[in-house]
């Protein structure tokens, strides 16, 4: 029984109250009383519901909603850190660590894993950020990243390496028909940049590497998937290369 809103809801009799009283849930969990506090990541969004219940009807005092948000404030604390350590900071997205450390810990060790790692590398990327300042190119980045999340599967992985490279993760994805076929998505997605007034020449260059068919280590996928990345801009830029 999860209630959306930014303050506390307090329900003291569940099956008297219009909001829960036909709710199923309300019956089927015997659930008498409902406390909940919502849980926040740092940029505002709502992360879940912390909630306190009671199979009878009871009377919550402001000093057990005090510590329910109290609660609620440390768990925020540790998303909040646990965020810091896995994501990139300017675009949201997996870091590095991230990247590593789920190779390392589970890709790696599970003998059934597959799927396609691509690598991507901006095209003109420099000479945007030579042109208009950083500020533009921190934009980009961003816009990258939300490209990036529209061209992934549910189950897929988008990381920033570092600078304009990035890595998209297909888990379970090793038919190299449909490889192709998200690549080229990719390759239109990132074709065409318009931001504020600006035309951009940007577009970018995919290498592509199949685990555990060419290698299952992450530092070994990387370096097969950035050699494969030059060997597009070389023919060209703008296309794909597989390993």
């Amino acid at each position: 029984m999860l209630f959306g809103g930014r303050e506390p809801l307090l329900i003291e009799n569940t099956r008297k109250n219009p909001v829960s009283q036909n709710m199923p849930l309300t019956e089927k969990a015997n659930i008498g009383s409902y406390l909940g506090v919502p849980v926040f990541y740092q940029n505002g969004e709502v992360y879940g519901t912390l909630c306190a219940m009671d199979s009878k009807p009871s009377t919550y005092s402001p000093e057990a909603v005090k510590a329910l948000e109290n609660l609620s404030q440390l768990f925020a604390y540790v998303l909040d850190l646990e965020a810091k350590a896995t994501k990139d900071q300017l675009t949201g997205l997996y870091n590095r660590h991230f990247l590593y450390q789920l190779f390392d810990e589970k890709i790696t060790l599970d003998k059934t894993a597959k799927g396609t790692l691509m690598f991507l590398d901006l095209d003109g990327f420099k000479a945007v950020n030579d042109k208009y300042g950083h500020e533009l190119g921190d934009i980009v980045l961003k816009e990258v990243a939300h490209r990036i999340r529209k061209c992934l599967p549910e189950n897929g992985i988008g990381v920033r390496l570092g600078g304009d490279e990035f890595v998209l993760l297909f888990p379970e994805l090793a038919n190299k028909n449909k490889i192709e076929q998200h690549a080229r998505e990719i390759l239109e997605i990132m074709s065409s940049w318009q931001i504020y007034e600006h035309q951009l020449a940007l577009s970018t260059s995919i290498g592509i590497t199949i685990y555990p068919e060419d290698e299952t280590r992450i530092r070994t996928l990387l370096k097969y998937a950035d050699a494969a990345m030059y060997q597009a801009k070389e023919h060209g830029k703008n296309c794909y290369r597989f390993f």
